[in-house]
């Protein structure tokens, strides 16, 4: 059996997502491909605007046979760790063969060697690696620079501040030994391009989508009535929907207490506790903590925290998921479910309700709760959506 293993956000699955599933499945010549998605929070610290079960249906009438929860703990968390997360959930099933992931083509060339760079770190790189963060440079920004010196490639630095190009490298560095990588080159607009076209990216969508042109941003996906329902009763996150709790958290909360946040260093829990007196938007926050040193992505993950109160002694407790979570699954996918029951280390878990000890499921049931807090719609406002809701079953 040969089963590709896609670490995704799908944030809303727009068609260069079914572009990408089709051919990793054929490259991988697989007879499954399981995706574990992000939930209720992805990566750079936002929300995500629809809610799981619905990007995981579109994902399953795409290309998917079984699609899992990636925990927040690992999806909202600088790439090294989001990568190895997934890592860890994909080898704990036993079966997964292939690994597949987008990348700009500009950079397919220096993915390789990059990844095995930032892996061993030989002395020129870090040395290059000090000089660069002693000059003020945000970490991402100094270690691509590091790179480029130690290996001597030009351009190299350029490549990997490409989004896709800095996670896949993280995906080689955390690929399980024996699992065979499988590079797609990526098509259309850019990751952050908000044009709508054939092949639009997802930050256009989602603009699209918030500036009130539905009818454009759906015609981008593949599968438009999933999303056009949640659309049109309210069931999405909106961007500023917790502004006022963040606020509020950051505004009350001691400076010794923030300090503690995940993601938090280098005395920016005051700059944090005195932008929040000034700003009245999530966005303006961000931008007024923001400088060459410190990312957007990073400061909007440490706003997500404060949120959850995940603090960095959480964090570092809490390196492997204990389970799988199933958002759903294909029905003629049970031969893949049973060899994952046979071979794998990381027992499947259907209910929320059964693992809610687990300290990775408690932050996910917490993060959905924040999620439909935000929702548009006052009646979706609900707590416990994790236990109510079943896997989607295609």
């Amino acid at each position: 059996m040969r089963v590709v293993g896609i670490v995704c956000e799908y944030n809303p699955f727009h068609r260069g997502h079914a572009l990408h599933l089709a051919r990793a499945r054929e490259a991988a010549g697989a007879d499954y491909a399981v995706c574990v998605m992000s939930g209720a929070l992805t990566q750079r610290g936002a929300f995500a605007r629809h809610d799981k079960w619905t990007r995981a249906r579109a994902a399953l009438e795409c290309g998917a046979d079984l699609v899992l929860e990636l925990p927040v703990r690992f999806a909202c968390a600088p790439a090294p760790e989001f990568a190895a997360g997934g890592a860890r959930l994909l080898a704990g099933l036993g079966v997964v063969t292939h690994w597949s992931f987008g990348c700009e083509p500009e950079a397919l060339a220096f993915l390789t060697d990059a990844a095995q760079v930032l892996q061993s770190e030989p002395p020129a790189f870090r040395a290059a690696l000090r000089a660069g963060l002693g000059s003020g440079l945000s970490y991402p920004r100094a270690r691509a620079l590091a790179a480029q010196q130690a290996l001597a490639r030009p351009g190299l630095a350029e490549a990997m501040a490409l989004p896709n190009a800095a996670l896949a490298m993280e995906y080689l560095r955390a690929m399980p030994e024996g699992v065979t990588p499988v590079p797609i080159p990526r098509e259309g607009a850019g990751y952050h391009d908000e044009t709508l076209g054939a092949l639009s990216s997802a930050s256009a969508v989602r603009a699209a989508l918030e500036r009130g042109e539905a009818r454009a941003a759906l015609a981008a996906l593949p599968r438009p009535e999933r999303f056009a329902e949640a659309e049109a009763c309210g069931d999405i996150h909106e961007p500023e929907a917790l502004t006022q709790a963040l606020l509020y958290r950051l505004r009350t909360a001691p400076t010794e207490t923030l300090a503690q946040l995940s993601g938090m260093g280098e005395g920016l829990e005051y700059a944090f506790a005195a932008a929040a007196g000034r700003v009245h938007t999530r966005d303006a926050l961000i931008l007024s903590v923001k400088s060459k040193r410190y990312t957007y992505a990073r400061l909007s993950r440490i706003c997500a925290m404060a949120l959850l109160g995940v603090t960095r002694e959480f964090a570092e407790r809490h390196t492997e998921p204990a389970c799988a979570r199933v958002l759903g699954f294909r029905r003629d996918a049970q031969p893949l479910l049973a060899a994952i029951k046979r071979q794998g280390t990381l027992p499947l878990v259907a209910k929320a309700l059964r693992r809610a000890d687990d300290p990775l499921i408690a932050l996910d049931v917490a993060a959905q709760d924040l999620w439909s807090l935000g929702c548009k719609s006052p009646a979706l406002r609900q707590t416990g959506r994790d236990f109510s809701t079943a896997p989607v079953i295609v």
